[in-house]
């Protein structure tokens, strides 16, 4: 049947990947690493740890604000339709990769820069959620334009490797 707690908690434990629920998701060499190795095959551009820390840092700032945060794959869908700009952040563990792979196309023929970060749960802490985020739209706010730019000019300039 359903596994308890206490077996849920232990595999958790067990688990060398870790999640910082209160300062926000781990960027740490050897955990970002870790999580890289799970990353599906339609995973790029994937972010270097760097560039991840600065998504991770935006998202956060952005789901402070009101308006400037599209998440999950139905109201992405429908930010694009409205035609609204932004970065496109997606999730790299999230299996079937049906459910999102139509994404990265849709993002192209719109002119919209998107990145692959590997931890859909990283993505969700990001938020401010426990619950894990398979993709985001960030739009451009007042309070972190600065940062907004910084971050959608890194990620214009990666390219997909072949």
């Amino acid at each position: 049947m359903g596994k308890s707690k206490k077996e849920v908690s232990e595999n958790v434990e067990d688990m060398d990947v870790t999640i910082e629920a209160a300062d926000g998701p781990s960027t740490e060499k050897d955990v970002y690493a870790e999580l890289c190795s799970h990353v599906n095959a339609i995973s790029q551009p994937l972010a270097n740890r760097k560039c991840a820390k600065k998504l991770y840092k935006l998202i956060k700032k952005a789901a402070a604000e009101k308006s400037t945060l599209a998440q999950g794959v139905a109201d992405v869908l429908k930010a694009m339709r409205k035609k609204e700009k932004g970065i496109v952040i997606l999730a790299g563990n999230v299996s079937p990769i049906d459910i999102y792979s139509h994404l990265p196309v849709l993002c192209e023929d719109n002119n919209i820069p998107y990145v692959y970060t590997p931890s859909r749960e990283h993505l969700g802490l990001a938020t401010g959620h426990r619950r894990p985020a398979i993709v985001l739209l960030v739009k451009r706010g007042e309070d972190y334009g600065d940062l907004y730019d910084e971050v959608h000019e890194i990620v214009s300039q990666l390219v997909v490797e072949p």
